[in-house]
């Protein structure tokens, strides 16, 4: 039997509150903003309240809102004993890694009606998935793409894969690796930079800067390849230009080399459109178009994808019959589904609006606890912003010290592969697991120990 809409939403604020997550004596986002957040009657965010209010969890302050009652401390089974040779992890409250998704940033409610519904369709559990992905998803991210990314691409361009790095495997495996030299700008993806090392390749490393890749730089390395994110380059976020676009591709048709266009959040931006990609000004079919859900998607839905040009097709289907899919079958066909429903365009939409928040709600606390000492780096794009301490320090050092305070942070030096650092100590604060109304006290402690 389906379980109610304010069952859900109760059993998910009560896990929050029993974790220690929504602390004693903390305010819940109030009815409206729960309605508005995820997408429910008031009725049902009314009712939720009331139940958690009758377990003695919450208490109705009449004109003011509820509050999470103090309450005994609760030993999970992780507060066990440890064995003396295991050591102790500190537990986790606040976590700016951007590893996890706040529980209200998706629907599973929607997910798992369209699980079921895609379960009917029995006679595609009996076989091996299709080895270039499902076909109801490629056409439904054919669809997709083209009316939201200006990537125009038959199904039959699409291949499927569990991951980024499950489907760079496969398309190393598509050139001579021997004649090929792959620059990656730095800081930069380091797992997609490993899967190429591992694989053979010669890999470079090119400096980043405001407007993205050294193009400069990217000459004088004479590789044949590149491996970047021109709408917002990962981690620092810069976007690169039309004007610069229009180099890249030219210095690609000068030097017949391919380039991997990393699209990994380029639909999550907050002001004007979403920039144009790469592959729309490409001409000679020289770019490999890569796009994930995993970041509009909680990340345990592994489905990533490629679009390959029609000149660099044969090479895929050369190789194709050596993989098999990597990809749930019906997390594919969920996904399609999910996607022929409009869920995904309503899902980027809702994302935009709440990492939006989060992120304006990330540096307003920043300038208020932390003054002058420290800065957030503009950012209209995706789901972490950059923070920057005046002055050098140990950023491990700190990270350690966040982290036996319970917040996890990300040092920016974990994506430098070549470069030096910098004058700056910057980190990588990702927005995506992190409830609005931990922001606040997360950097308020953070201005504390530092």
């Amino acid at each position: 039997m389906k379980q109610p809409l304010y069952q859900n939403l109760y059993l998910q604020v009560r896990d929050e509150i029993l974790s220690g997550r929504i602390s004693d004596g903390m305010r819940l986002p109030s009815i409206r903003q729960m309605t508005r957040d995820y997408s429910v009657s008031r009725t049902t965010v009314e009712t939720a309240y009331e139940q958690l209010c009758a377990d003695g969890l919450v208490t109705c302050v009449p004109q003011s809102g509820y509050y999470v009652n103090s309450l005994p401390k609760r030993p999970s089974r992780t507060e066990q004993a440890p064995s003396p040779c295991a050591p102790q992890t500190p537990e986790i409250r606040y976590d700016f890694s951007g590893k996890t998704l706040d529980a209200g940033s998706f629907d599973f409610t929607i997910w798992r009606r369209l699980s079921r519904a895609a379960m009917s369709e029995q006679n595609y559990f009996l076989r091996y998935g299709e080895t270039q992905g499902e076909y109801a998803l490629r056409e439904q991210i054919s669809k997709y793409l083209s009316a939201g990314r200006g990537v125009y691409a038959q199904p039959q361009n699409i291949v499927v894969s569990a991951g980024i790095q499950s489907l760079l495997s496969i398309l190393c495996e598509m050139f001579d690796k021997t004649q090929m030299r792959i620059a990656f700008e730095d800081p930069g993806f380091r797992k997609g930079h490993r899967i190429f090392a591992d694989h053979g390749y010669e890999t470079v490393f090119v400096a980043g800067s405001s407007t993205g890749i050294n193009l400069e730089e990217l000459e004088e390395s004479k590789a044949n390849m590149v491996y970047l994110s021109p709408s917002h380059s990962f981690p620092y976020g810069a976007t690169i230009p039309h004007r610069k676009r229009i180099q890249l591709m030219q210095w690609a048709k000068r030097r017949n080399a391919i380039v991997f266009e990393d699209d990994y959040d380029g639909e999550l931006r907050y002001t004007g459109k979403p920039l144009a990609t790469l592959s729309g000004l490409d001409e000679d079919g020289r770019v490999i178009y890569l796009g994930t859900f995993s970041k509009l998607l909680p990340p345990s839905i592994r489905i990533s994808y490629a679009v390959l040009p029609d000149r660099l097709l044969p090479l895929y289907q050369a190789i194709a019959d050596q993989y098999n899919q990597t990809s749930s079958t019906i997390e594919q066909l969920t996904m399609a589904r999910f996607m022929e429903e409009g869920r995904l365009e309503r899902q980027v939409r809702r994302l935009r609006r709440i990492y939006a928040r989060k992120n304006a709600c990330i540096e307003d606390s920043v300038e208020r606890y932390f003054g002058t000492r420290a800065a957030i780096r503009p950012n209209d794009t995706g789901m972490h912003v950059i923070l920057s301490l005046h002055g050098v320090y140990d950023a491990k050092e700190l990270r350690d010290r966040a982290e036996e305070e319970g917040i996890r942070i990300v040092p920016m030096s974990s994506y430098r592969m070549g470069h030096q650092i910098g004058a700056t100590t910057d980190f990588y604060l990702s927005s995506a697991g992190i409830s609005e109304q931990d922001i606040a006290p997360a950097i308020r402690r953070l201005s504390e120990i530092w």
